[in-house]
């Protein structure tokens, strides 16, 4: 694991010194080392920060170029399949020089072109230059497990992992985007390809950018997606168990390489107990679980009788109220533009502690998306109880409301197919109209649509139920859980992988019979926690879930997050609502937290209006 970043430039050339200053600010990602490449024209200058995890020799550092002199890479990432791979290309004649992941993706490139990165399974972002084409390919991974932001201001291309390097590019617009601010109120972060400022995006997951240096033009492609076909057929549940069981196995084995020892983070739930269930068979590993000082938040119980079950050794993470203003100001560091997932400040204690003891841990993320986790009754996928003529006013009220009251039954009454598009949207225009400034208003483009993000990827001849999954693997997944797991972890030099991703297993299971998927006694993950009984006793496997959330209400009770705000840059430049400590509806400690982390990042980072 590590962060890559790197320059086009037309003029003036690229300098060292900036690639050095795109290399330090994220040597938090790659605490083992870091290099910088410049083109012998220096148009391009590519930076790079090392993790180590696989091949901890020297002959693995990067920037890394193949042996013919045609192409050079920064890589950011694990390919679990690469000794397979690795074989494949000796096969057809390429000798290796190192036992690293980087170069195999160096010689599949030389081998078959771009059409590689189908071969690739695992997570990745890297960035490829082509001497012999004059191309630069950025990639980021099927499910975006690892993040990968490119900005074009007219005479420069810019890549990163994180924006803090685009922060470092000399003289490269930082405008904030006004409609990522609307973003990031209605979602809690901020849906590709927009990012918070104006002239950069981010990629989105399973898709590549090939940019032309000779005619200064770029293109996104995408090369990966879920499959559209027939739904698989089975005779009985049974036989679905032993299939899933298999490819439990095989991602389990695969994430499970390492040339350092191994970690897990365990809360005691279905998707984290199978994961370790699964790992231990081809790895020790020790579990890691977190306990919260409020007990209605605390898993810890659940989690310590799982790792005894499955005979792991555990490390508990006590999470305390008094160290969250502390916990406060290390969140506000790590995240690179605004994020409103608070959990992310829980997950970023136990990183840190877990990186004491490991430079690599499992997570069980992914589960909830990929198995129905989140579909709790069959209400949520039926008709709500109005006619058709007034459900049809019901996002017109959702749109209007200027509180959060309320909305969870205005939402339930929506059709089911609207209901799904409407899922993660959690504050519409006229909640968030009350927040920031009228004057930003009116910088919003006029197509402007909180559900624009969804829509793309919305499929009419999809059930509810699979329309659910789609959309949550498509935008919930990357962009809020797995950023919050990359940045949390990353900010302390820690991989984390995830076993319940692997794209064979992602695309197997969205094959799947919908009466597989879901059922009205045991809820989602049905088949999983099949699996999983063989392991764990019942009242493991089947009680109520119980969500990864830090006690947000008490723990902002311990800092001044009004005094905060106002004091913040935010209000002095007029973003926020002038009337908004008088008019506001403030009383949900979720919106309080989506102010208190916005008036954070701009105290932190560059921006302007």
């Amino acid at each position: 694991m590590c962060g890559i970043a790197g320059i086009w430039r037309r003029e003036p050339p690229v300098e060292e010194a900036e690639l050095q200053a795109l290399c330090e600010s994220l040597r938090h990602r790659g605490p083992d080392g870091g290099g910088i490449w410049v083109h012998p024209r220096r148009q391009l200058g590519f930076a790079h920060r090392r993790l180590a995890i696989i091949d901890l020799s020297d002959a693995a550092a990067q920037p890394m170029h193949s042996p013919s002199g045609r192409c050079s890479i920064v890589f950011n990432g694990e390919i679990y399949n690469y000794a397979e791979l690795r074989q494949q290309a000796q096969q057809r004649g390429w000798c290796f020089r190192s036992r690293s992941d980087t170069e195999v993706i160096l010689a599949l490139y030389e081998l078959f072109g771009i059409g590689c990165v189908e071969l690739l399974r695992g997570m990745f972002a890297f960035a490829l230059w082509d001497e012999q084409e004059q191309r630069l390919y950025l990639v980021r991974d099927r499910l975006g497990i690892k993040p990968l932001y490119y900005g074009w201001d007219g005479q420069q291309l810019v890549f990163a992992s994180e924006l803090h390097a685009v922060q470092r590019v000399r003289g490269f617009p930082l405008q904030l985007n006004v409609a990522a601010l609307w973003d990031y109120f209605a979602h809690h972060y901020i849906p590709p390809p927009r990012s918070i400022y104006e002239h950069v995006q981010k990629l989105e997951a399973g898709t590549w950018l090939c940019f032309d240096a000779v005619h200064a033009t770029f293109t996104v492609q995408r090369y990966w997606q879920l499959p559209d076909g027939e739904v698989a057929r089975y005779s009985s549940a049974e036989q679905a168990a032993e299939e899933l069981d298999e490819l439990l196995q095989e991602s389990a084995r695969l994430h499970c390489v390492a040339d350092v020892p191994l970690g897990a983070f365990l809360s005691g739930g279905v998707d984290s107990s199978a994961v370790v269930a699964y790992a231990r068979r081809w790895a020790p590993v020790l579990a890691i679980i977190a306990d919260f000082d409020y007990a209605h938040k605390s898993e810890r119980r659940y989690a310590e009788a799982v790792a005894q079950r499955l005979e792991v050794p555990a490390l508990v993470v006590p999470l305390r109220g008094e160290e969250f203003p502390q916990l406060l100001e290390r969140f506000a560091a790590s995240y690179d533009e605004p994020f409103g997932d608070s959990s992310g400040i829980a997950l970023l204690a136990i990183a840190q502690v877990a990186r004491s003891e490991f430079k690599a841990v499992l997570s069980g993320d992914g589960g909830d998306e990929l198995f129905a986790g989140y579909i709790r009754s069959r209400r949520e996928l039926g008709c709500g109880g109005l006619p058709l003529r007034s459900r049809r006013l019901v996002p017109f009220l959702m749109r209007r409301r200027r509180g959060l009251r309320g909305m969870r039954w205005l939402r339930a009454l929506l059709p089911p197919a609207l209901r799904v598009l409407h899922t993660n949207v959690w504050m519409y225009a006229g909640q968030i109209g009350t927040l920031l400034h009228p004057a930003l208003r009116e910088r919003l483009p006029a197509d402007y649509d909180e559900l624009a993000f969804a829509r793309r990827y919305w499929k009419p001849q999809y059930s509810p139920l699979r329309m659910r999954l789609f959309l949550d693997l498509h935008t919930w997944l990357p962009e809020r859980m797995l950023t919050k797991v990359d940045r949390a972890s990353m900010a302390v030099g820690l991989e984390v992988r995830v076993p319940l991703l692997d794209h064979r297993l992602v695309e197997w299971v969205f094959r799947l019979p919908e009466w597989l998927l879901w059922s009205e006694q045991h809820g989602g993950k049905w088949l999983l926690k099949r699996l999983l009984s063989r392991e764990l006793p019942p009242e493991l496997v089947y009680r109520p879930k119980h969500g990864f959330s830090i006690p947000l209400r008490e723990w902002l009770e311990r800092v001044e997050w009004q005094a905060y705000v106002r004091d913040s840059k935010l209000w002095q430049a007029g973003v926020l609502h002038p009337q908004l400590f008088a008019r506001a509806d403030l009383r949900s400690p979720v919106t309080r937290w989506l102010l208190l982390e916005l008036a954070l990042w701009a105290e932190r980072n560059p921006w302007s209006l």
